[in-house]
């Protein structure tokens, strides 16, 4: 009998200084122009679940406060595996987005879960963190066109943030900017081109 899978989205950070009056739009300028980042909350999930729909798999999309402090990660990453937790019947894949793949690594970090693959989209990563049980497949995609990834790595990790990972898949998806990969854009990869979310479908099969 084939063992059941599930898909689980981790979402990225909030940027709660858009919600503020006056301030918010010019906030929002900012980061648009400057690092790509569109401040659109939540809307990209859902087009995202219909695209995975195809995989056989149950998907569910973890949502977690967004804080970008160590404590707001590690408060997520213990929910994160309370829930997981609850699935260990399934194969678990983490597909994650920008600061939701610190969370997921945390969680990952828990043998007693059936992780099977880790992807990590746009995702800053310390050099210093904990190593993953060795049955976790982990893939790293990243754009060499994303400043906020880059801003990203020295302000959180204080220089000591990385792109790319040892030991690991990394795949290098050229020209676009960190909120680019919440949209169903065509891309190239592989001599390929096809569409970002099957590009993402192809990458969870």
């Amino acid at each position: 009998m084939n063992t059941k899978k599930l898909i689980v989205i981790v979402p990225g950070s909030k940027t709660k200084g858009t919600h503020v009056p006056i301030f918010g739009a010019l906030f929002s300028k900012f980061f648009s122009s400057y690092f790509g980042v569109q401040v659109e909350g939540d809307a990209w999930f859902e087009p995202l679940r219909t695209a995975l729909a195809e995989i056989p798999a149950d998907t569910i999309i973890f949502n977690w406060s967004g804080g970008i402090s160590p404590f707001a990660i590690r408060k997520a990453a213990r929910e994160l595996q309370r829930i997981l937790l609850e699935h260990t019947d399934k194969e678990i894949i983490l597909f994650t987005k920008s600061l939701g793949g610190a969370v997921a690594e945390k969680a990952a970090q828990d043998t007693r879960l059936p992780i099977k693959r880790l992807v990590y989209i746009v995702t800053p990563h310390f050099k210093f963190t904990g190593a993953l049980p060795p049955s976790v497949k982990v893939t790293n995609i990243f754009s060499p066109a994303d400043n906020y990834l880059r801003f990203a790595n020295r302000v959180l990790y204080f220089g000591f943030g990385r792109i790319e990972l040892p030991n690991v898949q990394n795949i290098s998806i050229p020209n676009l900017r960190h909120s680019d990969f919440n949209h169903n854009l065509e891309i190239r990869y592989e001599d390929r081109d096809l569409l970002l979310f099957d590009f993402y479908r192809e990458m969870l099969t």
